[in-house]
């Protein structure tokens, strides 16, 4: 099924399980799967509001359950549930040309692989082809982590990463960068495009052009592109030894080009033998008794199916021909030429640069990878935060910095947070989302000490109340000590104290947001 980002209509929440139960009228599953997708979209639904709270970039709740009905009804034929009987058993098998799915009951199993059956191949421009298998698998992997996640981490009344059911952290933490630079809707028609035409790429490259430089957008489409081949690459031998072939004719061409005079000679010899090819073809056009020769050589080494039927024919081909010589014979003397040539050799520098650093084995370079595209995507954060003109706006930057320092680093469960060369820009963006806040009038101040303010507030970046529109936040002085409580409306949650050797006014109770 085709999903789509906005509906021409949407159902009323408190209908779609009657939807659902329509579709699952008319089809033969049994009674334990039909119970298994109702529960499903009941823990989605009671999930989502907390979801989309805490992580805003998200498909919209009416949206998400449309098109998973339109998926069931459209793409699974049929759903059997299996016991898990051995352990490290697959917890569910897809035939996309039947469409069958057969899993566990689980919900976020059937979530999982309800999302995955409706996956196609993203179409990329030719001449980005090579890319076409990376890309996909790598979207299509991150963007079913992200919407499973409703279920994964939440429950209606809490949030917690499950890091031993996320698939795959480093893919995970990466499609999530990637979904807050260009955003939810940006990301849903890159992985819904069908269409040869659309370079996503460009596109993407241009958005970020647009909101962060040059530089760092030419610095996000290379992390994207080297974490995707790398990642496809570990899991599919054919799909490294390409690269791996790639790397070494293109280094094999750089060496020609580095060596001058080697390179225009083998230019020329090249473009005389084409010379002579586009001479031969003209003779035969020219020469009945040729083309009648060249039509009997060519049908006596080609198999019946593939015979020339006519003189007509073979003078039409030969057209055709003449005219792949013809352009040729064009690029040649583009390569010859004194720009041609050095513009090909930059082009082939710069690849030969990126496919030298592709690494299909080591760890701990794929680690750093990502840590790189951590300090990027903060640094392209700080520049959303400056051009943040709303108050609505810089209070989803709070909650999208608050996610982004929940999410797990690695299998141990490291939280970005959590990492020590991380510490100082996530301290500065934090004190620049703050300024932007007061400036914003988006949040109240606890006292006009800044230090202090500071301290107090930058604490429920670490907290996971999850609609903060309801802290509320009481201070007291106890044993010479200053303690911060944070209050869900009337519950306390938390108290921190505030280290200050300072003596300060303050306001007994404050609610965070304006």
């Amino acid at each position: 099924m085709e999903r789509k980002e906005k509906k021409s209509h949407k159902i009323h929440l408190k209908d779609y399980t009657n939807r659902l139960e329509k579709v699952l009228e008319k089809k033969n599953f049994s009674l334990q799967t039909k119970n298994l997708l109702l529960s499903m979209f009941y823990k989605i639904e009671n999930a989502y509001a907390d979801y989309e709270k805490t992580k805003i970039e998200v498909y919209d709740k009416g949206d998400f359950l449309e098109d998973l009905i339109g998926i069931i009804e459209e793409d699974c034929k049929e759903i059997e549930i299996i016991k898990l009987e051995l352990e490290g058993q697959q917890s569910y098998t897809i035939d996309k040309e039947k469409g069958k799915i057969i899993l566990v009951g689980n919900e976020q199993v059937a979530l999982t692989a309800i999302l995955e059956i409706e996956q196609n191949l993203i179409c990329i421009p030719e001449e980005e082809k090579i890319l076409e298998k990376s890309i996909t698998h790598f979207l299509n992997l991150g963007s079913k982590m992200h919407e499973t996640e409703v279920i994964r981490d939440f429950n209606g009344w809490s949030w917690d990463a499950v890091i031993k059911e996320i698939e795959d952290i480093p893919v995970n933490l990466a499609y999530q960068n990637f979904l807050y630079l260009l955003g939810h809707e940006f990301m849903s028609e890159w992985i819904q495009n069908d269409s040869k035409l659309a370079d996503y790429l460009m596109l993407a490259h241009e958005k970020l052009k647009n909101d962060f430089g040059e530089e760092r957008a030419k610095k996000v489409i290379y992390l994207l592109c080297k974490l995707a081949i790398e990642n496809l690459a570990k899991e599919d031998k054919e799909e490294q030894a390409l690269w791996e072939k790639l790397k070494k004719e293109n280094s094999r061409q750089l060496i020609k080009l580095n060596n001058k005079k080697d390179y225009l000679e083998e230019i020329t010899k090249k473009k005389k033998e084409i010379t002579k090819k586009i001479d031969t073809i003209d003779k035969m056009l020219n020469s009945e008794e040729l083309l009648q020769k060249e039509y009997e050589t060519r049908n006596e080494k080609l198999p019946n199916k593939e015979k020339i039927f006519s003189i007509r024919q073979l003078g039409n081909k030969l057209e055709i021909e003449r005219q792949e010589y013809v352009d040729e014979m064009k690029q040649y003397n583009e390569l010859i030429d004194p720009k041609g040539y050095v513009a090909r050799k930059d082009e082939i520098e710069k690849r030969v640069e990126f496919l030298n650093i592709l690494d299909f084995n080591k760890k701990a370079d794929k680690r750093q990878t990502i840590l790189n595209l951590c300090l990027l995507f903060l640094s392209c954060f700080q520049i959303k935060i400056a051009k943040s003109t709303s108050k609505q706006e810089i209070i989803d930057y709070f909650y999208i910095l608050r996610y982004y320092r929940f999410l797990p680093f690695d299998e141990e469960g490291i939280k970005l947070k959590d990492i020590e060369k991380l510490q100082e820009i996530f301290e500065h963006t934090i004190e620049l989302w703050l300024e932007k806040a007061y400036k914003l009038d988006a949040i109240d101040i606890v006292t006009d000490d800044y230090d202090v303010n500071y301290k107090i507030i930058r604490n429920l970046f670490d907290s996971k109340m999850i609609d903060l529109n309801h802290t509320v936040i009481e201070t007291k002085i106890e044993n010479g000590k200053l303690y911060a409580q944070y209050y869900d409306t009337n519950i306390l949650e938390t108290t921190c104290e505030i280290p200050s050797n300072k003596t300060v006014k303050l306001k007994k109770k404050t609610k965070l947001f304006v």
